[in-house]
């Protein structure tokens, strides 16, 4: 029988058994019962004893060492009407100003402005004050405690405004009541008489600040003053954007100037272009003419062809002209001589007569004349050198016509290209520009609307008043030093139980009969350990220890 048929058989018999005493519930195969859980316990006992009395030793220092803390409470009335706002804005509406000066009325209050002036009314050394507890007493335990909260609180920071500033940054806060316009102030200190020296003097220095803030004459002078101020900022900026466009530039209107030097560079470049191609073609057609007559000479000059040979042009022209006297002749003889019949008449008709027959004559003798071979010039290369001679004048035209389409281009591109060089300081004006005038047209119609408002007797702004003045804490408000004890304690305690439970959870050490039956799944029939010196004082000590 092979090792593995063997191991599969001795599983099979396991499960057999397994599942004739199946094991309780809780205490299956693979799971943590609370026996065993509780005998980690006890195992780990000096464990859990050491994280239980770590817990407590550190509860017992954070409520030894935790300096007290006593709360301040003051309350204001805070009340919003008429246009009010941050350096006031008269143009907003009166139901929306007070809604939103309503909802900012912490926030108001929470400005670094006024906690400044509470720093310089107070003085740093004041407000960081450190925690001094126990001052009269002077032996005992409880001096013993006091002296140790005062060495573990000691401030080593220095007592600087920046200092002073973060801590009344955490200390002071302002919350509204949803029910009504009350703002709650709290200052949280280690002193109760400190707690309310602070806040007593914040809330003087808020009714005062929020005075200044929003007293009507001021605001109404802040706004005629900014509307003066951008007016002159303005005018400056018109000055600027003339002076450029008049002696930097030399334009009255910059885009449109730059938008006409970029049409007519556009333009002089594509003339130029265009000039070009027609040049470069009639040099073309020049270089193709020159190759044809000069290299190929593929058309030649002359050409023979068959003619008749007429002879008889001259005398037929001379007769022509003799017809042309006679006529006149005959003309004039009629005018003066009224008789048809007059033999000077008859005589000049004759004449005509003989001279037409003549002509018809020689006419005759020339197309009966015969055919002979002559050289005349070719009319395709007369028509070449023509041809010829028109391209090389329009080369001539063009070339005259490039050079100064190329000084355009040249003269339009150095006038963008200074233009454009200018364009980064037009843009930066420009908006100055844009700005000075958004900023002049918003001051104006703030000075016109407090005008108006000044004038209706419309300038009712909100007003801050103190209901109750910071009161003296009686308790402090913490630290609770019996939780922080309790919750060391615990803390601890449940620190080493959940070591003892990870300890425990991958724990597959036998110990015990019940351990291998549980594992095995087989009863177990009696135990044989080994007699050694080291294994026999191992099982005693298991004993005594109670496993």
């Amino acid at each position: 029988m092979s090792k593995n048929l063997a191991d599969d058989l001795q599983r099979t018999a396991r499960q057999a058994l397994t599942s004739l005493s199946p094991a309780a519930q809780g205490e299956e195969p693979g799971g943590l019962p609370l026996r065993r859980l509780l005998a980690a316990a006890f195992r780990a006992r000096y464990l859990v004893f050491a994280t239980t009395l770590f817990g407590l030793l550190i509860g017992s220092f954070l409520a030894i060492t935790t300096a007290n803390t006593y709360v301040s409470v003051g309350k204001f009335l805070f009340t919003a009407s008429g246009a009010e706002s941050k350096l006031v804005n008269p143009s907003r509406a009166t139901d929306l100003s007070q809604e939103t000066i309503g909802t900012a009325a912490t926030h108001i209050l929470n400005t670094d402005d006024l906690l400044i002036r509470v720093i310089k009314k107070l003085g740093p050394d004041r407000i960081l004050e450190p925690y001094q507890p126990g001052l009269g007493e002077s032996s005992g335990a409880r001096a013993w405690f006091y002296q140790i909260q005062r060495d573990w609180n000691a401030s080593t920071r220095e007592a600087t405004e920046e200092e002073a500033l973060k801590h009344l940054r955490r200390t002071l806060v302002i919350d509204r009541s949803r029910s009504a316009d009350v703002l709650v102030a709290t200052c949280t200190s280690n002193a109760p008489r400190l707690a309310q020296q602070i806040l007593e003097t914040y809330m003087k220095e808020a009714v005062l600040w929020h005075i200044e803030q929003y007293d009507d004459k001021r605001a109404y002078e802040d706004a005629e003053r900014a509307a003066g101020e951008a007016k002159v900022a303005l005018d400056a900026a018109r000055l600027a954007m003339r002076e450029f466009l008049t002696n930097r530039a030399g334009v009255a209107q910059f885009d449109a100037e730059k938008e006409r030097l970029e049409k007519e560079d556009l333009d002089a470049s594509s003339n130029q272009a265009e000039l070009r191609q027609k040049l470069d073609s009639a040099r073309q057609v020049l270089a193709l003419i020159a190759q044809r007559l000069e290299v190929d000479r593929d058309i030649p000059q002359f050409r023979i062809e068959r003619r008749r040979i007429d002879v008889s042009s001259n005398s037929v022209a001379n007769l022509e002209q003799q017809l042309s006297t006679a006529t006149v002749r005959l003309a004039s003889l009629q005018n003066q001589r009224r008789d048809p019949n007059d033999s000077y008449i008859v005589e000049a008709q004759r004449e005509i007569e003989n001279i037409k027959a003549a002509i018809r004559k020689l006419q005759q003798d020339a197309r009966n004349a015969p055919e002979e071979e002559v050289m005349v010039p070719n009319p395709e290369y007369t028509a070449m050198l023509a041809q010829r001679q028109t391209l090389t004048t329009e080369a001539w035209t063009l070339e005259a016509q490039v050079k100064y389409a190329d000084g355009v281009v040249a003269r339009a591109r150095e006038r963008l290209r200074a233009l454009l060089d200018l364009e980064p300081e037009h843009q930066r004006l420009r908006e100055a520009l844009a700005s000075a005038q958004e900023r002049a047209e918003y001051a104006q119609a703030n000075w016109n609307i407090a005008q108006q408002k000044r004038a209706l007797g419309l300038g009712n702004f909100s007003s801050l008043k103190e209901i109750q003045a910071a009161s003296m804490p009686l308790e402090k408000e913490g630290p609770n030093r019996g939780k922080l004890i309790l919750g060391g304690l615990f803390g601890g305690l449940f620190l080493g139980l959940a070591i003892v439970l990870l300890r425990a959870l991958p724990d597959t050490v036998v110990r015990t009969r019940e351990d291998l039956e549980r594992l095995e799944g087989l009863a177990v029939i009696g135990i044989m350990p080994r007699l050694d010196g080291t294994n026999l004082r191992r099982h005693v000590s298991l004993r005594e220890q109670g496993w």
